[in-house]
C-alpha cells in the first residue's frame, strides 16, 4: 500500500483545519502498512519510505492495522467487532489511504455482488473506526471513486456516501471532493473526505440501510 503525495497533503490540510498543528502525543491509527511513494519522500524530505517511521518521528503514538504483520503492524480483522477494548474511544486521528475498499470479510472476491456477508463486513469496518475514535477524532479517507478503478478492491465510493455517513452520525465535515490521485495515470479518480467525530454515540444506520449506499 502506498501513500501518494495528494494523500499526505490532504492529511495535513485536514488535521490543521481541525485545530491540530502538531502530532506530538496524539494517538494515531493508520489502516494498512503504508509505504511513502517517492514524490512524498521528495516533497517532505523523508528518508525512510515507511509511513510508521515518518509519523513516529513526529512524536505521535502510531498504530497500524494490517494482516501482513510487517513493520510493527497489529493483525486485527476489521470485518468483525474490535477485540481489544483499549482501542475503543482511543484515537485522535484515523487515516484510510486506500484500505476500506478491501474489507469484505474474505480473501477472495465474491462472484456475486450484494451478498449480505460482504455488506455486513463492510458496515462493520466503518462501525469499527467510528468506535475506535474518541470524541474529536479526525478521520481522513482517500478511496477509489465510483467507476474509476475497475477491479480494484470490492467497494467504490461516491460523494453522497460520505454525506450520508456524516449526516447520520453528526460528524463535522471538513472536506469532501473528487480528484485525480495517481501521477502515473489520469484514469484514477478518488474520493477525498475528512470529518470530525462530535459525539460518543453508536454508529448508525444499521447494515440493512448502510448497504444501499455502497457501490461496486
Amino acid at each position: 500500500m502506498g501513500t501518494h503525495i495528494d494523500s499526505l497533503d490532504f492529511f495535513w490540510e485536514s488535521v490543521k483545519s481541525a485545530g491540530i498543528a502538531k502530532l506530538k502525543d496524539k494517538q494515531m491509527l493508520e489502516l494498512g502498512n503504508q509505504i511513502m511513494r517517492q514524490d512524498v519522500k521528495d516533497k517532505y524530505k523523508i528518508r525512510s519510505g515507511y509511513s510508521k517511521i515518518y509519523f513516529l518521528n513526529l512524536r505521535c503514538h502510531h498504530t497500524a492495522i494490517d494482516w501482513n504483520l510487517k513493520d510493527g503492524t497489529v493483525p486485527i480483522d476489521m470485518c468483525i467487532p474490535i477485540p481489544l477494548k483499549r482501542y475503543i474511544n482511543n484515537f485522535d486521528i484515523v487515516t484510510d489511504f486506500g484500505c476500506m475498499e478491501h474489507y469484505w470479510g474474505d480473501e477472495k472476491k465474491p462472484k456475486e455482488w450484494g451478498l449480505d456477508k460482504e455488506m455486513v463486513a463492510q458496515w462493520q469496518s466503518w462501525k469499527n473506526i467510528h468506535d475506535m475514535g474518541k470524541v474529536g477524532c479526525v478521520y481522513i479517507h482517500t478511496l477509489p471513486f465510483l467507476g474509476s478503478v475497475p477491479g480494484h478492491g470490492l467497494f467504490h465510493y461516491d460523494l453522497p456516501f460520505f454525506e450520508n455517513v456524516c449526516k447520520h452520525n453528526n460528524y463535522e465535515l471538513i472536506s469532501l471532493y473528487k480528484q485525480k490521485h495517481d501521477i502515473r495515470t489520469d484514469a484514477r479518480d478518488y474520493a477525498f473526505c475528512s470529518y470530525v467525530k462530535k459525539e460518543d454515540k453508536p454508529f448508525v444506520p444499521g447494515w440493512e440501510v448502510f448497504k444501499e449506499w455502497l457501490h461496486r
